[in-house]
C-alpha cells in the first residue's frame, strides 16, 4: 500500500481515501526518430523529446453502502478540473507534478471499500516546491557568479539586474550569450525570463533590443559571466527540474 498524495489542493488523507496501488515510469516515452539510409549500417538518431508522463493510481474509498454514492461524487468533484493541477506524493514531498485526469474514471465495489482507478497525464517533469535564488553584487574584479542547478534537467532561469549604469549588457554561460543593448540607470530594474522569453525594463518591453540566445542552467555547476561598464546587483531564480 502507498503512501497518500495531494491533488488539486487537497489530500487524500482528508478525504478518508487510501492510495492502494501506484504506477509511474521512471523517465517519461522519448520521442526519437531513427532514420535508415540505404547502404549504410545501422539507423541516424534525431533526439526528440519528452513526451508526458502516465501516472496510474488506484484509490480506494472507505464509506458505508448507504453512503456510497455521495462519498464518490464528493470524489469526483475533487478529481474533476479544466486544466493541470498540482500533484504531489507523499514520498517525495519536495516536488510536485502538474497533472490532470486523463480518460474515464472507472470504480469497483466491495465489500466496504470502492476502488477508483485513475490516469492523471502529467509534464514528463517533477518540478521542485522551492526555488533556488542566488544574488550578488558584480564588480569590474568580479564579473561571474556560480550556479548550481541540482536538478537532473536544464533549467530556464528569471534574471534581474539592478542598481545598474551601463549602456549595455551581456550575459554568457558557456556558448550561449544575450545581450541587451539598452542603457540601464541605477533606477532600472531589468527582467529577464529566459523561460518565456521575454527582456522588461521595469515595464518596457526592450526585446527588440536583446539579441543572442536566452540561457539556460544545465544540470550540475553552471558559471555565468557578466560584461557591463559599471557595478551592478544581479538576481537569478529558478525552479529546480527532476526527470
Amino acid at each position: 500500500m502507498s503512501k497518500g498524495l495531494s491533488f488539486n489542493g487537497k489530500h487524500t488523507r482528508e478525504m478518508d481515501i487510501l492510495v492502494t496501488d501506484l504506477k509511474m515510469p521512471l523517465v517519461s516515452n522519448m520521442k526519437d526518430i531513427y532514420e535508415s539510409v540505404p547502404g549504410r549500417d545501422g539507423n541516424i538518431l534525431f533526439p526528440g523529446w519528452l513526451e508526458d508522463k502516465r501516472i496510474e493510481c488506484t484509490f480506494g474509498v472507505r464509506c458505508a453502502r448507504s453512503e456510497r454514492v455521495a462519498k464518490l461524487r464528493e470524489v469526483a468533484q475533487w478529481l474533476y478540473t479544466r486544466e493541470r493541477k498540482q500533484l504531489i506524493f507523499d514520498t517525495s514531498p519536495d516536488v510536485y507534478y502538474m497533472a490532470k485526469v486523463s480518460g474515464q474514471v472507472d470504480v469497483e465495489h466491495l465489500q466496504g471499500i470502492s476502488l477508483v482507478r485513475v490516469a492523471f497525464q502529467a509534464e514528463p517533469f517533477a518540478y521542485s516546491v522551492n526555488k533556488t535564488t542566488i544574488t550578488k553584487q558584480i564588480t569590474s574584479s568580479d564579473k561571474q557568479i556560480t550556479l548550481v542547478n541540482q536538478g537532473t534537467y536544464d533549467v530556464f532561469p528569471v534574471i534581474k539586474v539592478s542598481n545598474a549604469n551601463t549602456n549595455s549588457l551581456s550575459l554568457t554561460i558557456g556558448d550561449d550569450k544575450l545581450t541587451v543593448s539598452n542603457a540601464l540607470q541605477a533606477s532600472d530594474v531589468l527582467t529577464i525570463d529566459c523561460d518565456e522569453m521575454t527582456v522588461l525594463l521595469n515595464d518596457t518591453n526592450v526585446l527588440d533590443k536583446t539579441t543572442g540566445t536566452f540561457l539556460s542552467l544545465k544540470p550540475g555547476t553552471n558559471v555565468m559571466t557578466v560584461e557591463a561598464q559599471n557595478t551592478l546587483n544581479l538576481s537569478v531564480e529558478w525552479r529546480e527540474r527532476f526527470l
